[in-house]
């Protein structure tokens, strides 16, 4: 499979056309990996952070997992 990088806004775009479809998305994944990892991780619109993904689960492994 080719790897392709998506913006995080895009990604909050996709996550939000979904949420409004009320489409089932199993487990919350919607398809999105990890750079580093290739763990599944979900987009976030902001906060203090501003608009970030996350990991679905912690990954310890991972440089780029919250700690």
């Amino acid at each position: 499979m080719k790897e392709c990088l998506i913006s995080v806004d895009l990604a909050n775009a996709i996550r939000s056309l979904v949420d409004v479809m009320k489409l089932k998305v199993p487990e919350g994944d919607l398809g999105f990996t990890c750079k580093e990892c290739g763990k599944p991780v979900k987009p976030f619109q902001g906060g203090m952070q501003g608009p970030h993904f996350e990991h679905l689960e912690r990954n310890d492994d991972c440089s780029l997992s919250d700690t």
